[in-house]
């Protein structure tokens, strides 16, 4: 177990760290003004945290009753139930989220009229004591539609909710290269598409100034050189529904490639098929393609049109004018019943035809 961290100047870490894969971060941001300190919670986690939340933020605040904000990322059961039993604490607590997230945290028994929204906020920042401003950035569904990051511009730390989350194999509380795996695979697991990260994404490179430190609510922090490096990682990373139609349409080919094989087998063409297959062995390009068990696909190495594409060309070459007859109309007859385009995989024809005076 972990003691608090100060990461910057009044900016604490809590929480602890634990075997866990999944660790969360509980985070304190404390506002030294002229009649005292305002101290503000993000993302206060789950029950089991609570005591312990307790213990870390007595020296530092003075315990959870002098809390004064709340704020939430999203509704999960990791990031929020804690905003509760802090309310009942403290019943002037504050609870800051977008509205879609207070829609679900307000199951807890939060108050309504100690609910602020963030889209109530003037361009999205507040005016802390003592001057600093707090920007939120929505970060729409990463992995909530209303998933909210808070950047304080005075530590220059951008806390980030799920997102630059990451399973941890390690339990440091500094991000490595290392780290990388670990969040690649919690976003390909929790976050819903590549287009929701390039959007979070563009977002966090148009703050200003930029952030020094990301600290999201699983894994460990990331500064420095890797800010920039994860974040064009993040831009292009595929997840979630990605992955997912990248692997129906996979299957999709894969089935279709078959379908056209055993056709052209059921059709006498079986010493042909062979033969073309057969081409594709001699010359070495099958083994970059696609892998065969017997005359069937059973894996693509490339994109899946293009292996196609490239196996058809072989059985119109070398299977013979008996394969090479059949080939395409055996193939367009299976591309278009699976919704599969041909343009690309198909020879068009060249053009238009000059038509005989008694077709115009």
């Amino acid at each position: 177990m972990m003691k608090p961290v100060e990461l910057r100047k009044n900016v604490w870490w809590l929480a602890h760290r634990s075997d866990s894969l999944l660790e969360v971060n509980v985070y304190l941001l404390c506002y030294p003004h002229e009649k005292g300190q305002a101290n503000l919670m993000i993302d206060p986690g789950p029950p089991e945290l609570l005591t312990y939340l307790q213990k870390a933020v007595l020296p530092i605040t003075g315990g959870l009753d002098k809390i004064q904000a709340v704020l939430i990322n999203h509704q999960d059961p990791d990031v929020a139930p804690n905003s509760a039993y802090i309310q009942k604490l403290n019943p002037q607590c504050m609870v800051v989220a977008s509205e879609d997230t207070w829609r679900l945290i307000q199951f807890l028994g939060l108050k309504a009229s100690r609910f602020k929204a963030v889209e109530s906020y003037r361009n999205h920042r507040a005016i802390m004591p003592g001057g600093n401003r707090l920007i939120f950035v929505p970060s729409p569904f990463c992995h909530f539609r209303g998933a909210m990051m808070y950047y304080d511009e005075r530590s220059r730390i951008l806390f980030s909710g799920d997102l630059f989350g990451g399973l941890s194999y390690s339990h440091d509380l500094y991000a490595t290269e290392a780290s990388w795996e670990g969040i690649k695979t919690f976003h390909q697991l929790y976050m819903p598409s590549r287009d929701a990260l390039k959007l979070a994404v563009s977002r966090i490179r148009n703050l200003d100034p930029q952030p020094e430190m990301i600290a999201p609510q699983h894994g460990s922090i990331i500064q420095g050189g890797l800010i920039k490096d994860f974040l064009d990682r993040m831009y292009n990373l595929e997840v979630g529904l990605d992955l997912l139609i990248a692997g129906e349409k996979k299957e999709n080919y894969l089935g279709a490639v078959n379908e056209i094989l055993n056709e052209l087998e059921k059709e006498g063409s079986a010493d042909a098929l062979a033969k073309g297959i057969a081409a594709l062995n001699r010359d070495r390009s099958f083994t970059s393609i696609m892998t065969f068990v017997g005359t069937r696909v059973t894996g693509f190495k490339v994109d899946p049109p293009i292996a196609v594409k490239i196996l058809l060309e072989h059985l119109r070459t070398y299977g013979g004018t008996g394969l090479e007859s059949l080939v395409n109309l055996v193939a367009l007859k299976t591309l278009i019943g699976r919704n599969i385009p041909i343009g690309d995989i198909l020879p068009q024809s060249g053009g238009e035809q000059d038509l005989p005076d008694y077709f115009e």
